[in-house]
Order: C-alpha cells, then structure tokens, then sequence
C-alpha cells in the first residue's frame, strides 16, 4: 500500500515541475516570436519607404521643381506600419547663374540631383526593444 502512495506522490511533483518549466520558458518563446515579427515587420516598412523614396525621385527627375507632387508620389507608394513617414525633396547642387550675379539655378540641367528623403519612427511590439527611426534616401540626376 504505501508503494502506491509514493507513486502518486511522485506524479503530483512531476506535474508541478513541468508547470515550473513552461513558466520560465513562456516567457523566451514569446520574446523570441515577438522579436521575429517585428524584425519582419521593420524589413517590410524599410522596403517600402525605400521604393517611395526611389519612385519619388524617379518622378522628380522628370519634373524638377514640383516638391509637393513628388511629396505625393513617393507618400503613394510607401506603406508604413505603425505610423507615418516624413517625406522632403532637396537639391543639393546649386550652380551659379550667369545671366544674374549672385543668383543660382535650383533646377540646373543634368548638373543637378534631386534627393528625396523619408522619416519614420518605428514602434515595435517586442516589450525589451526601443522604438526607433528609420530613414531612407534617394539620389538622382534630375534630366
């Protein structure tokens, strides 16, 4: 009889280990699920802002000098989770303008590049992991 009592004793312990157990790893397997959801999520906003800003420029190499439409064609093709994206146009090479001292031209001719860049703040999901900023760019020769 007390064979028996023993081993239901034993069974009892067993079943509170492994309560035990899944307790502390519960917590590492959802940080671990956590954290590869939001690096997808990151390497899927970083990837759109990337083609906005590309399509942006792309558009404003055509039409140099419309900074709001080119605002609006990179804006259209970015998706970003979790919050929105800044986007600017500069133009960074300025030349002197001959006809008028001390002037530059803003839109010069296969001289200049129009830059666009966006800005997003990222809020991940992951409790241990900071929010942060992403920032793409893109450069190219306005034609």
């Amino acid at each position: 009889m007390r064979s028996t009592d023993s081993r239901e004793a034993g069974t009892k312990s067993e079943t509170g280990q492994a309560t035990l157990e899944f307790a502390l790893v519960i917590g590492i397997l959802l940080a671990l699920v956590f954290g590869i959801i939001d690096f997808s999520r990151l390497f899927f906003a970083y990837a759109t802002m990337s083609n906005g800003v590309r399509e942006g420029a792309r558009y404003g190499i055509v039409h140099p000098g419309q900074d709001q439409a080119i605002i609006d064609q990179a804006e259209a093709m970015m998706t970003v989770i979790g919050g929105d994206a800044t986007v600017t146009v500069a133009y960074p090479d300025e030349v002197p303008d001959p006809n008028s001292p001390g002037k530059t031209y803003r839109y010069c001719p296969h001289l200049c590049r129009v830059v666009v860049t966006a800005q997003g703040n990222f809020d991940v999901w992951t409790p241990i992991l900071p929010s942060f900023q992403i920032v793409t760019m893109s450069t190219m020769h306005i034609e």
